[in-house]
Formats: structure tokens, C-alpha cells, sequence
């Protein structure tokens, strides 16, 4: 049965809320047991990826998808999926040619994530001395206000109406996923542009870190840093982060290409 337009907003809210809170509790484990706080976001996104990547494998993920819409596909183990089913998709159209699958992920990389990134980090080194940057990067650097347990509502209250933001454009504007995953992208530069993301980042944790928008904001201020502290260590640890989500996803893939090559060679015995 197909479900309404309001049924996918709340699905969306609800799925993307839990992923947020979920993104928060491994931010808060790998705070505890990692003593370089600027490496904090950058490690619990690998271990939400890998997490990605278990459902992606069990076949639960699909499912996930299945009742959160863009809830599911907005966060960066939505990226592991996403990956996962262009390389099914290209290498089913080769004849189940792992090569096929390869050459669409690839091009993915280079479509989607490379491109938002590159263009992060360039409006980054552009606007490096612009009031809003600065003051995003001035945010960066300063003492962190703990807002306490609270954090964990505001994750799953952002990673929610983010999540509710990407599928009402998917429902009303009718654009396909991977345009709606860059519309948030370029909607996490705008808030870097203008000086707010790393508020958002502090007040709601998981809720924004966890999703596609907080790695459009990481690329501006990445580019930033180049320029203002002349170093592209955010910038590389970014780029780190997006090749190991390509790399799990192109894993999913071929295990999924594989399993699918065994079923069809049952049918035919």
C-alpha cells in the first residue's frame, strides 16, 4: 500500500532523528576513549559508515529506507547504500560485470561526492576572509559549551527536520535523490558562509554531524583552514572520510553482485 505524502515526512523525521541519536552515542563513546577531540566527528562518521555497511549487508538498510525516505538517505551510511546499489546497478547492465560496477561507482565519487567537496574547499579558500567564515572558524576554535544530555534531544530534533527538509523537496520539487543529497550539501556551505554551523554542530551533535549537510560545512571551513592557518588537515581528513564510505560502499557491492551471481546460478540448476 503506498503511503501518503504526510506518513513519509514522519517517517523521514523519525528515521533520520534515530540515525541522529544513534551518530550522538558513538560521538559520545569515541570522545571518551579518543583523546584528540578534533578527530572525534571525523572517526564516529567511519564507524556510522561501517554500521551502514552491516545493515547494507544484512539487508536491513533497504528496509530502514524503505519507512524513512531521504531520513535514511541523507546520512552518510545512506552513502554507503547509495554506493552499494550504483555498483549493483552498473555492473547488472554489463551482465553482471564487477568492472561495470566500478566504472558507476566512479563516476558517483566524481559526480556527487568529490564535487560537492571540491567546491566546498574552494569557496572556502575564496571566502576565507569573510565575517561569516571567520566567525564559524573563531566558533571552531573556542571552548565548546556542553549542553548536557540536552544533546542528545537536539540530534534527534535536527537529524529529524533535516531528514523531513530533503524528502518534502523530493515529494514537492520531484527532484531525484542525489540532487536533493546536493541541495543539503550546498545547504551546509551556506551555513558555514554564514557563521553558523559550527553553533549548530556544538548545540546538536550527532544531529547534524551524522548527515550530508555538516560535510558541505566541514569543506567550506576546510578550506578555510588552508588559508587561515595553512594547513589542509581538515580538508584531507574530509576527503579521507568520503574515499572510505566510496571503499564500503564498493564492498557492499560486490558482495551483494555476488550473492546475487549464486542465486541466479541455482535457478538454473
Amino acid at each position: 500500500m503506498q503511503r501518503g505524502i504526510g506518513q513519509k515526512l514522519i517517517g523521514a523525521f523519525l528515521v533520520g532523528g534515530a540515525i541522529a541519536l544513534f551518530m550522538q552515542l558513538i560521538m559520545m563513546v569515541v570522545g571518551i576513549a579518543l583523546p584528540m577531540k578534533e578527530l572525534v566527528t571525523p572517526v564516529s562518521l567511519v564507524v556510522l559508515g561501517f554500521a551502514g555497511m552491516v545493515l547494507v549487508l544484512c539487508g536491513a538498510y533497504d528496509k530502514i529506507a524503505a519507512v524513512g525516505g531521504f531520513g535514511a538517505g541523507v546520512m552518510f551510511c545512506g552513502l554507503v547504500n547509495a554506493v552499494a546499489h550504483v555498483f549493483m546497478g552498473g555492473a547488472m547492465r554489463e551482465g553482471g560485470n564487477a568492472s561495470g560496477g566500478m566504472k558507476a561507482a566512479g563516476k558517483f565519487a566524481v559526480t556527487m561526492l568529490a564535487s560537492f567537496v571540491a567546491v566546498g574547499i574552494l569557496l572556502g579558500v575564496l571566502l576565507a576572509h569573510t565575517p561569516g567564515v571567520l566567525t564559524a572558524m573563531d566558533h571552531a576554535k573556542a571552548a565548546r559549551l556542553d549542553p548536557g544530555m540536552l544533546v542528545f534531544l537536539y540530534a534527534f530534533i535536527m537529524g529529524g527536520l533535516i531528514s523531513v527538509e530533503g524528502q518534502a523537496v523530493l515529494e514537492f520539487a520531484h527532484l531525484p535523490e542525489p540532487a536533493v543529497v546536493l541541495i543539503n550539501a550546498a545547504l551546509g556551505m551556506a551555513l558555514s558562509i554564514f557563521g553558523v554551523s559550527t553553533q549548530l554542530e556544538v548545540l546538536t551533535g550527532g544531529g547534524l554531524a551524522a548527515t550530508i549537510v555538516d560535510a558541505g560545512a566541514g569543506s567550506v571551513l576546510g578550506g578555510a583552514m588552508i588559508v587561515l592557518a595553512g594547513t589542509p588537515s581538515r580538508a584531507i581528513v574530509l576527503t579521507l572520510v568520503m574515499v572510505l564510505v566510496l571503499v564500503m560502499g564498493i564492498i557492499c557491492g560486490n558482495v551483494l553482485l555476488g550473492r546475487a551471481k549464486a542465486g541466479q546460478q541455482q535457478q538454473r540448476q
